[in-house]
């Protein structure tokens, strides 16, 4: 070997220990740097020595599909939970006096007292007071979920934009990396930022990101449907929506928008992330809750219509709907105690006159108990008439659409199905918070494989930092040597 081809091999030494030591003091630097890979710097033999590659990432494609996943999960968790959560407080516990089936309970105590002493004006304002705040509750119940369903709208479109300014900002970092690369310069840095930023918008919707031979990357929703990468667009799409009872997505008729891709509906809801979630509370759980009020209310007042007492009206005052019926959709929202009845608690005696199958009490007689025995026995019973059993309370067809059912086979009896009711929710909200918990934890634990897989080991990095540094040391002997032999040579000449 040639002395000018070991000075050529000693100084291209020198220059790849050099560069392999500023990327394994970047790795030193960013040791626990969330989203940041441990950088390589690769060498080749050729005539003229090691030749250098540019920094190159460490990356597990399959560990980070998984924790993408999980990170998706657990942010549709997150929101799952905080909307369930505040909704099943509110209803309470089932066998809480203040739930819902406490108080249809209590109502039938208190008619139960009435039974007793049917004259008595204070037994007459006591069921009257729990009959209104039955129906109060109901009210506080359906607007609150309306409520929870307005904000998960409004939330749909922050999220919306949100993963719009993720999309711009993969596209830019993207294309900046690919320009960095065909320039033959570092481009890991700007990879490392895309990821996080690709990692963010799984918060959002479920993605997969696949990159080419040539290393253009294409993002690809669950359903299949290509995400396009534009530094300035905006292709996922939701308008703005008034929630109302009666509003909802899809067929037949509804009114709600549902997300679309660069202007067209998507055919395939996303599932994954806030945005599938979000879309999943606002067509599906909280439209059943609001149904299943719906059909608590109208079962409750029809059937005590049906013994004779129109105790609860529409808030118009017209006859209660029908359970299951059009006119039921958002009724537990509007029904109020029967005017007339608040007017004159005694006809909770003698009974309403807009029933002709039960004509009220008819010589006006003080301890009149017919109608209050038809209530008790029938009207929260599970029969209508002796030997004749209620229709079942509908458990399919519910919502505006008639697209929704029940979480749970509806019992015949009124309270049977409150506690039903409230028990169901309230295992919505368990199972949502549960898996919060369990989603977060999981994230959390495959985020730390991913570190361990992807990130910086500071003692590896600073035992290789001594390594390089020898390497360095004894290519500079190399250049000191042959300088030396090339200085004797020259002396030899002169």
């Amino acid at each position: 070997m040639s002395l000018e081809s070991a000075l050529l091999r000693a100084t291209a030494g020198i220059r790849h220990a050099s560069r392999q030591l500023e990327a394994t003091s970047q790795n030193v630097a960013n040791a626990g740097v969330e989203g940041y890979t441990r950088k390589a710097v690769r060498g080749e033999q050729t005539a003229a020595g090691v030749r250098s590659s540019t920094p190159q990432r460490d990356v597990d494609r399959a560990l980070r599909t998984e924790a993408r996943g999980a990170r998706g999960e657990a942010a549709a968790a997150s929101l799952r939970a905080g909307v369930l959560g505040p909704l099943a407080e509110l209803q309470g516990a089932p066998a809480d006096g203040a739930s819902l089936g406490g108080r249809i309970g209590a109502l039938r105590d208190r008619l139960t007292e009435l039974r007793a002493t049917p004259n008595d004006t204070a037994a007459q304002g006591a069921a009257l007071g729990v009959a209104g705040d039955v129906a109060a509750q109901l009210r506080d119940l359906s607007g609150a979920v309306t409520r929870a369903r307005q904000s998960v709208q409004d939330g749909l479109r922050t999220d919306v934009d949100a993963a719009n300014g993720l999309l711009r900002n993969v596209a830019a970092l993207d294309s900046q990396a690919r320009a960095m690369r065909a320039a033959g310069l570092d481009d890991s840095g700007l990879l490392d930022r895309r990821d996080a930023a690709i990692g963010q918008l799984s918060d959002l919707i479920g993605v997969t990101p696949a990159e080419g031979r040539d290393g253009s990357l294409t993002l690809i929703l669950q359903g299949g449907a290509v995400l396009p990468l534009d530094e300035t667009g905006s292709p996922l799409g939701i308008a703005d929506a008034v929630i109302a009872p009666g509003s909802y997505h899809g067929a037949p008729a509804g009114t709600l928008p549902g997300l679309t891709l660069n202007g067209v509906p998507l055919a395939d809801v996303p599932r994954g992330g806030r945005i599938g979630a979000g879309l999943d509370l606002r067509d599906e759980t909280l439209p059943r809750m609001t149904a299943e009020l719906d059909t608590l209310a109208a079962t409750m007042a029809g059937r005590l219509r049906e013994q004779g007492l129109t105790l609860f009206t529409d808030s118009d005052g017209a006859a209660p709907p029908a359970a299951g019926s059009a006119q039921a959709v958002g009724f537990a929202g509007r029904m109020i105690v029967n005017a007339e009845v608040a007017a004159k608690p005694a006809l909770l005696r003698d009974g309403t006159g807009d029933v002709p199958a039960f004509p009220p009490n008819p010589d006006n007689q003080a301890g009149y108990t017919k109608l209050l025995d038809r209530v008790l026995d029938y009207a929260f019973g599970s029969q209508r008439a002796a030997g004749v059993p209620h229709s079942p309370i509908p458990g399919s067809g519910l919502g505006p659409g008639g697209t929704l059912a029940s979480a749970f086979s509806p019992p015949r009896a009124l309270l049977d199905y409150a506690a039903a009711l409230t028990a169901a929710h309230a295992r919505d909200a368990g199972d949502a918070s549960a898996e919060e918990t369990t989603t977060a934890t999981l994230s959390t634990q495959i985020n730390a494989l991913v570190q361990k897989r992807e990130g910086v080991d500071v003692d590896a990095e600073m035992a290789s930092m001594v390594t390089l540094q020898n390497a360095y040391a004894a290519n500079a002997r190399v250049i000191s040597a042959i300088q030396s032999m090339w200085d004797a040579l020259m002396g030899m000449v002169r």
